[in-house]
């Protein structure tokens, strides 16, 4: 890739930074996405209507009370709009920079054959909203990339977590805005797939 489609890859990455990531629109198995400060505290609304739910999420790591009106604002704000995270205060801002999430429900297995049903777990999946980019590209080329960021990108606007070895767990990489990896790394993360050569 040339430098040209390098700059306008960051160009795409830093002017979409803080737009919020949205579940599929036209999945109907799935929860409305929540924060996990709404989930834990909530005594009403969607965090009551999801908590019954989520075998996983026992009354005891609930701690129900009614949100401020600024908490509500930066629940809100945090599920559609981050950018507002630099103009408010530190506790604000922790609210505003939290994960989002939504629950993918299982299928109704009730007109499933009973062999087919037995295989489904019945316990909804988590799914994190991310605005991070993984950056997949050649190996000789991740150093390259990291090295244009830091030519042509204001320090402190990306956050950056070169990708080596053994891909970093979900909350790690929630963390960053964007992750270069080599294609090979990606391809000894992925079961039964060979890479076949060393580009």
């Amino acid at each position: 890739m040339g430098v040209g489609k390098t700059l306008i890859s960051l160009a795409v990455i830093l002017s979409t930074l803080h737009q919020p990531a949205n579940a599929p629109p036209y999945e109907v198995d799935i929860s409305p996405a929540i924060t996990a400060h709404q989930l834990h505290t909530y005594p009403f609304g969607k965090a009551l209507d999801l908590r019954p739910q989520l075998p996983a999420y026992p009354p005891l790591r609930t701690d129900l009370a009614l949100p401020s009106l600024g908490e509500m604002c930066a629940n809100i704000l945090a599920t559609h709009d981050r950018s507002a995270a630099a103009d408010v205060g530190p506790h604000m801002s922790k609210l505003l920079k939290q994960r989002i999430c939504y629950y993918r429900y299982p299928p109704d297995t009730s007109c499933m054959r009973a062999v087919k049903a037995a295989s489904i777990s019945n316990i909804p999946e988590r799914i994190y909203l991310s605005t991070t980019t993984i950056l997949v590209v050649p190996p000789i080329l991740v150093d390259q990339w990291l090295q244009e960021i830091e030519k042509h990108v204001e320090r402190g606007a990306l956050s950056v977590l070169k990708v080596e070895g053994e891909l970093p767990g979900i909350h790690k990489l929630l963390e960053y805005d964007v992750s270069p990896m080599s294609r090979l790394a990606l391809f000894e993360l992925m079961p039964g797939h060979s890479h076949g050569c060393e580009s």
